[in-house]
C-alpha cells in the first residue's frame, strides 16, 4: 500500500513539535553542531599546551629526623591551631614523609611543616623542633647524643 502524504508534508511545511519530542530534538541539534564544527575536524590545528601543577617527587630514600624539643606536638593539619594528636619526647627518631609547600611562622621563627610517621601515627610537626637527617643511622646517632 503506498504512503500518502498530506499537503503540508508535500510542500515541506513544518508543524509544531510536541513538548515530548523537544529534548531529543535539542540533543540532536547540539550533537550535529559539534560534529559539523569546523574546528573539530581540522588537521592543521596545533595541539593545546597543557600546564600541570607541580607534583611532589617521590624518592626511594627516606628522610629521618630527631625530635629536639622536650615535648613535641604532632598535629592533624600543618597549622599551630590544628588538633594535637599526640606528644613525642625529645630524642625520638621519626620518618619524614612530606613537607608543606610554604614556610610558616611559629613563635617568631620561620620553617616548614613536616609530615611524619611515628610508629604508624601520621601527623604534622613544625620544622624548628626537628633535626632532619638523610639516613636513619645518622638520626639515631643524633638521638643518642641527645640522651
Amino acid at each position: 500500500m503506498p504512503i500518502r502524504l498530506s499537503r503540508r508534508q508535500k510542500w515541506g511545511i513544518v508543524t509544531p513539535v510536541s513538548a515530548a519530542h523537544t529534548p531529543r530534538l535539542l540533543a540532536g541539534a547540539c550533537l550535529l553542531a559539534v560534529c559539523l564544527s569546523p574546528t573539530s575536524c581540522r588537521r592543521d590545528a596545533a595541539p593545546e599546551h597543557l600546564t600541570f601543577p607541580p607534583t611532589p617527587v617521590l624518592s626511594v630514600r627516606s628522610t629521618w629526623a630527631v625530635v629536639i624539643s622536650p615535648l613535641l606536638r604532632v598535629r592533624q593539619e600543618p597549622s599551630s591551631r590544628s588538633e594535637v594528636l599526640q606528644h613525642i619526647r625529645m630524642g625520638v627518631v621519626v620518618e619524614v614523609i612530606g613537607r608543606s609547600d610554604l614556610e610558616d611562622q611559629v613563635e617568631g621563627q620561620a620553617d616548614y611543616w613536616y609530615r611524619i610517621n611515628y610508629d604508624g601515627l601520621k601527623g604534622w610537626v613544625f620544622g624548628i623542633y626537628l633535626a632532619v637527617r638523610d639516613s636513619r643511622a645518622s638520626a639515631e646517632a643524633e638521638a643518642a647524643r641527645l640522651q
